[in-house]
């Protein structure tokens, strides 16, 4: 049986082994459930079947850092909620903050702690399962991810103070001196790497910190919402919002990633009392007010934060919700 593109929670990342050069299908015959499990629900394969994966994806394209090559191949607006909370990080302290918290959202095989120092703070990455040395692929994946990230936004001449690896040394560690650096230790007890902490308040993101504080804000109470209560209106929520800076999210993209088609989407919305142009336009009205009522920030960048490429479009959906324009409300805001 082919993988279908697009079909399936996991299918993104499927996408990318096939852009890597691995051919999915012989993958599904040799580890049928494994890939079943990593396309229906990815956030939960155990380790074990993830480093069954990743080995043989290493194995077929002839990659023996397999897993820190998915670092450059995957984009962090790959990684649904998680991602998306990572992207409204304003500087690197709250990226990696973000990370630790959040991490079981993406993946709850493992989680991330940051043991903090007054110097440094270092990023831990512990599998609930014992260490095997199947999880090289996973391991140098997971690190590589942070500090591709940290990297991109700093400048490319910054390294971590020093990164430690599980795993024995390989016979050439050129390509994980490309990613970490050159302080790098094997067969240490701890999967992790540290950074000084004189880098912590460097800007990841060039938005306006306020507006950034206010998607994440909200962002946070819809994600306890949805763990506590698995809460779908809240994870439809959250969806729309991760979607947001792309432009009006439209109910085919959302289907996509709740791994239904458009039509199935629709009878799930209606299963459950929910309308999906309602809880978008909820969406943008709260983050609209709060950011026009909290800060002083223009309105055209409030219009760019929420995904209007033009502030005429944003100004018109706002009256639509609203009843007044975004200046008037920001008056009467202010006034009351």
């Amino acid at each position: 049986m082919a993988i279908k593109r697009d079909s399936q929670a996991g299918s993104w990342l499927i996408d990318v082994f096939r852009d890597m050069g691995v051919d999915v299908n012989p993958l599904l015959r040799a580890l049928p459930d494994e890939t079943n499990c990593l396309l229906k629900n990815p956030e939960s394969i155990a380790t074990g079947q993830l480093d069954a994966i990743l080995l043989a994806c290493a194995e077929q394209t002839d990659d023996r850092h397999f897993g820190l090559h998915l670092v450059e191949a995957i984009e962090l607006s790959n990684m649904g909620i998680y991602g998306y909370l990572l992207l409204n990080a304003s500087t690197i302290g709250e990226f990696l903050t973000l990370a630790e918290r959040y991490y079981v959202i993406f993946y709850r095989g493992a989680n991330v702690k940051i043991i903090r120092r007054a110097s440094s703070w270092r990023l831990v990455y512990r599998r609930a399962e014992a260490y095997t040395a199947d999880q090289r692929h996973d391991d140098e994946w997971t690190l590589g991810t942070f500090v591709h990230t940290i990297r991109s936004k700093i400048g490319s001449s910054w390294n971590p103070l020093y990164t430690s690896f599980q795993a024995a040394a390989p016979e050439n560690p050129e390509e994980l001196e490309r990613m970490f650096g050159q302080s790098l230790s094997f067969n240490q007890p701890l999967n992790s790497f540290e950074v000084d902490t004189a880098v912590l308040d460097l800007p990841l993101n060039n938005s306006d910190p306020r507006l950034l504080h206010i998607i994440r804000d909200q962002a946070d109470e819809l994600m306890s919402s949805y763990k506590e209560t698995e809460n779908i209106e809240a994870q439809l929520r959250l969806l729309i919002m991760k979607d947001l800076e792309l432009g009006p999210p439209r109910a085919e993209n959302i289907a996509l990633q709740m791994g239904m088609s458009l039509s199935t989407f629709k009878r799930f919305l209606a299963k459950h009392d929910l309308g999906f142009r309602a809880l978008r336009d909820a969406v943008i009205r709260e983050l609209a007010t709060q950011a026009l009522t909290e800060t002083d920030v223009q309105i055209s960048q409030v219009a760019m934060q929420l995904g209007y490429s033009e502030v005429s479009a944003f100004n018109h959906a706002f009256l639509r919700l609203v009843g007044q324009s975004p200046r008037d409300y920001r008056r009467w805001a202010a006034s009351t």
